[in-house]
């Protein structure tokens, strides 16, 4: 099985580097802030079904919610419960506010918590940040994805 998850890492990898290469996928794979380039949680995700499938699991598990915010672990693991990688994300709430980031907080939250584990097994790009660490305008100009 390592065998397997070593050289379809190495695949998932080129892959994702190709798409932040191209200047085509921009806003549809990738977004640029300040000069760096953030893959989208959709794409580390895409990526990763096509070159797995589903022989690994990606779960997640709500570490602390109360009415002013929420932190979320996802971890990678294969089929046989061997783990791989994970991811932390804590947003804060606001159900009033019309950033969606802070009205949808759980939501975005279990977002950054994949786009992090999975971005952490898959180790591409130059940062492991989320755009809206980065740049707090990126989320609210962009979309309501989360960009890591």
């Amino acid at each position: 099985m390592s065998e397997y998850i070593s050289i379809n890492l190495s695949v998932a990898r080129e892959q994702l580097t190709d798409l932040l290469n191209k200047e085509d996928e921009k806003s549809k794979s990738w977004v640029e802030i300040k000069g760096k380039r953030y893959l989208k949680v959709a794409t580390l995700f895409r990526v990763l079904r096509d070159v797995f499938g589903h022989n690994l699991i990606v779960d997640s598990k709500v570490e602390h919610d109360c009415e002013h915010r929420v932190v979320i672990k996802s971890t990678v693991r294969t089929l046989n419960g061997m783990y791989l990688s994970s991811g932390l994300a804590e947003r804060f709430k606001d159900p009033k506010s019309k950033n969606p980031q802070l009205s949808r907080a759980i939501e975005c939250c279990q977002t950054a918590s994949w786009g992090r584990a999975i971005k952490s097994l898959l180790s591409v790009g130059t940062d492991v940040s989320t755009a809206d660490e980065i740049d707090p305008e990126a989320i609210t100009n962009n979309t309501m994805e989360d960009i890591v």
